[in-house]
């Protein structure tokens, strides 16, 4: 079983990655209505693939890199002194 700070760790991540891909899907799918004046039920094939391929790795990104300073705060070096 997981312990304590591993699963405060894990549920952090969880959070930092649905933020995130909240905040791309809405700041790309935005971007299309906006550039290409398109209501979603018109998207091409391509245009939704292409689009969810970039939520998809942006969120993958964003989240690793947010994910750092969690790991370090969760499961980084323990001040032990005696």
């Amino acid at each position: 079983m997981l312990n304590k700070n591993r699963r405060h760790f894990l549920y952090a991540v969880i959070t930092v990655a649905v933020i995130t891909a909240c905040v791309m899907s809405r700041a790309i799918i935005g971007g299309v209505f906006d550039e290409y004046h398109l209501p979603l039920n018109e998207w091409p094939a391509e245009l939704m693939l292409t689009q969810c391929m970039m939520i998809v790795i942006y969120t993958a990104v964003f989240t690793g890199i947010f994910s750092v300073p969690l790991w370090y705060f969760f499961l980084g070096e323990s001040d032990k002194r005696d």
